[in-house]
């Protein structure tokens, strides 16, 4: 019964969250959708999804997998299968739920800049524990305009934006990056190295927070990572309802 991560980047995917959750029992079923891969035609047997970051936009249905993806949600959430997504992944979760994806009105975000958790946010068990007011790290020009009808925000950005909501109790979208590793960020740097000059972004000084905030990020993200896995994506009893299935 796998877990089904997406991934949209050979340079984004679950890295340390996919690491928890292997250690929690996943059996992780990675589908590449940039390198052709199949969305799944169907739900049988998965246990959970996750879907990740990559430079598409989730308004573009001229990706061949766009359509499928967006049915497989749908069809996901309306099975209370539990869903994380992260950052172009949350937007293509709203999207497909009825919100709305839109480009930042300031421009990109890109590094690191803080996160407030709001009072649906404090109050709720994926989140409990953590600071109201944490480090996150960004990497996105696009954002969650409207949240699907019901959706609550959990956390804003610095402008005001959206930065994590759920919808009932198994749907997650956060627009920074928990799993980011540092390897990450020195490779999106080089990758977007035009958009960073073009934004006046100061790369020494990335460097010098990346370097100042990254161990105490590491220990928040990962004790995020077991919540999730315990609380959102919790394998024994999903398996333990399974066997009680007809």
């Amino acid at each position: 019964m796998p877990t089904i991560v997406f991934e949209c980047s050979d340079l984004a995917g679950a890295r340390r969250m996919g690491v928890t959750l292997q250690n929690h029992g996943h059996r992780i079923d990675t589908r590449r959708l940039h390198r052709g891969d199949a969305v799944p035609s169907d739900l049988v047997d998965v246990d959970a999804v996750l879907c990740f970051g990559g430079p598409q936009s989730a308004n573009d249905d001229g990706l061949p997998w766009m359509a499928p993806l967006l049915d497989f949600i749908r069809a996901a959430h309306d099975a209370e299968i539990p869903m994380f997504g992260v950052c172009l992944g949350s937007q293509l979760l709203a999207r497909a739920l009825g919100g709305t994806v839109t480009e930042m009105e300031q421009g990109p975000r890109l590094g690191w800049a803080v996160v407030d958790l709001s009072p649906d946010g404090r109050e709720d068990p994926l989140h409990k524990g953590l600071p109201w007011k944490w480090m996150q790290f960004h990497w996105n020009r696009d954002t969650v305009g409207e949240l699907p009808a019901g959706a609550r925000v959990l956390s804003r950005g610095d402008r005001g934006d959206v930065q994590g909501w759920r919808l009932g109790v198994r749907t997650y979208g956060v627009q920074y990056h928990p799993e980011v590793d540092a390897g990450q960020i020195e490779a999106w740097t080089a990758d977007d190295a035009e958009l960073i000059r073009e934004l006046g972004l100061d790369v020494a000084a990335l460097e010098v927070d990346t370097d100042r905030q990254f161990a105490h990020f590491e220990r928040l993200t990962d004790r995020y990572f077991e919540t999730i896995a315990m609380l959102l994506m919790p394998l024994d009893r999903r398996q333990q309802y399974a066997a009680h299935m007809p």
